[in-house]
């Protein structure tokens, strides 16, 4: 599939993303075209004024509700209008459901670019949530489809630090997250997980853009094997030993990739 080619958006929103060494590795691996582009919705020609409300119907106003369409407020577009003209900063805590923003981006994508072959992939610092029936919403550190979101906060936010923190936490009381308490406490434990300003974000980073890549163009979901890149994590410490620790695929997933090789 020489045709095939990976296209990676970077909004420029996390500080320790090095998103052109992410497009290096899955070259590496993978053999296929990567470039890197601008924030998703600019490089498409869309204003930021066009997509604002798009953006606010993905908001999840109750992780324990399912999905439904409810009247926006004029606030919440105003707020997404002023996100997008600031580059897309602005607070971690809000949520998207996945897929609702993922189709709202996707419609985006010119008919040539949304054929098979193509991979999308979106780096954003927004927290995106998918909907388990008869359950809730859980945050996801990526979304895969076209386009697969791969959402920094997530990488730090959705999967569950030790055990041990979240118990010495709780015997601290509420604390603010700029407290010099939790500061001392994320330093304890502060190898066992990623935090924003993390130096490992972007080895992390090219394992689940490659998870991405994969679901794409080559089909595969989720490996169960704990040192492959493409583990599905619900730990940071087993996120950490797959893309940090491991950095490597399992023996099926490296016979897949060197066959992506020829194509």
């Amino acid at each position: 599939m020489r045709s095939a080619q990976i296209r990676l958006y970077d909004e420029g929103t996390a500080e320790n993303l090095e998103i052109h060494q992410v497009a290096a590795y899955l070259i590496g691996v993978l053999n296929i075209e990567t470039s890197v582009r601008t924030e998703f919705v600019s490089h498409f020609g869309c204003e930021a004024s066009a997509f604002a409300e798009a953006l606010a119907r993905c908001k999840v106003r109750n992780p324990y509700a399912p999905p439904a369409d409810e009247p926006l407020m004029r606030g919440e577009v105003e707020f997404e209008r002023r996100r997008l003209a600031a580059g897309n900063r602005g607070p971690f805590g809000i949520i998207y459901d996945g897929f609702r923003l993922q189709a709202s981006l996707g419609a985006l994508i010119p008919a040539e670019e949304s054929r098979l072959g193509f991979a999308h992939i979106v780096f954003t610092n927004r927290l995106a949530a998918t909907w388990e029936p008869g359950d809730r919403y859980h945050l996801r550190a990526v979304v895969c489809g076209c386009p697969a979101l791969v959402s920094t906060s997530g990488l730090v936010e959705a999967a569950a630090k030790p055990k041990e923190f979240y118990v010495t936490l709780q015997a601290l009381g509420r604390i603010a997250n700029d407290d010099a308490a939790y500061r001392a406490l994320k330093s304890q434990f502060g190898r066992r997980f990623l935090d924003h300003d993390d130096p490992r974000l972007t080895e992390v980073a090219k394992g689940y853009a490659l998870q991405a890549a994969f679901y794409s163009l080559i089909g595969e979901g989720f490996c169960e094997e704990p040192s492959c890149r493409l583990f599905n994590a619900h730990r940071q410490e087993e996120m950490l030993f797959a893309q940090v620790e491991s950095g490597r695929l399992c023996e099926r997933h490296q016979q897949l990739a060197a066959a992506a090789r020829t194509w």
